[in-house]
């Protein structure tokens, strides 16, 4: 586990977007939603190199199906935090979670993620942990912790609102690298039962600690370990 804050979270993220676009010619960052990579997102979108700027591809985690613009969008809220730093990269791609059919959009944001990345692996996935230890719309015990897609529609979210577009499990998993933010005395509980094994009650625990690393704050950290 990693002690948390805004500046240092966003030169990890910048090492490795930076290498990915000198390596590939383009990168690929996985946001999420909520207030909590705000602040992450200033600061990476201020220090960002010109460099990987023009060759970097945003894309969303999950996103909750309500009209464009709304404020409970994640889109909304992230696009904000990282216009409040710089400019947005070249390529943005906020998920079709407005549509009133969800699994067709769910179908056209896997064709938009297969382009984003020309087929390989989303290259750094920024994901927040929920109080329940859900990341994206992965939520305990949910049957789309089984869905071996890309993105799939959710109807019946265990948290308001019930519709929502995921990445699944497979796509985080395969990530090339994933940072895991831990942040408030709230989280506590679900940083404890970390390193324990694969739970599918804590949907956290089901990623690879392999290429993952966590960052939390006094509060949520305290003396354990994250993902060991």
């Amino acid at each position: 586990m990693l002690p948390y804050s805004p500046a240092t979270v966003a030169e990890a993220l910048h090492a490795l977007l930076d290498e990915a676009a000198a390596a590939q010619g383009r990168a690929t960052l996985a946001i999420p939603g909520g207030r909590s990579p705000g602040p992450v997102l200033t600061t990476l979108a201020k220090i960002l190199d010109p460099f990987v700027r023009e060759r970097l591809h945003l894309l969303w985690v999950d996103e909750r199906g309500v009209p464009v613009g709304h404020p409970d969008r994640n889109d909304l809220v992230t696009l904000a935090a990282w216009q409040a730093g710089g400019p947005l990269p070249a390529g943005v791609h906020p998920m079709p979670a407005e549509s009133v059919d969800l699994e067709a959009a769910a179908g056209q944001y896997a064709a938009t993620l297969q382009a984003a990345t020309l087929g390989r692996p989303i290259d750094v996935a920024l994901l927040g942990i929920g109080e329940d230890g859900h990341i994206a719309s992965l939520f305990p015990h949910h049957p789309g912790l089984k869905e071996l897609g890309e993105v799939f529609a959710i109807h019946d979210s265990p948290k308001p609102p019930p519709r929502r577009l995921s990445l699944t499990l497979p796509v985080l998993a395969a990530a090339r690298h994933r940072v895991i933010l831990a942040l408030g005395a709230a989280k506590a509980p679900v940083v404890r039962a970390l390193g324990r094994g694969p739970d599918p009650g804590l949907p956290v625990t089901l990623l690879p600690s392999s290429g993952t690393w966590c960052y939390a704050d006094d509060a949520a950290a305290g003396s354990q370990n994250c993902l060991s």
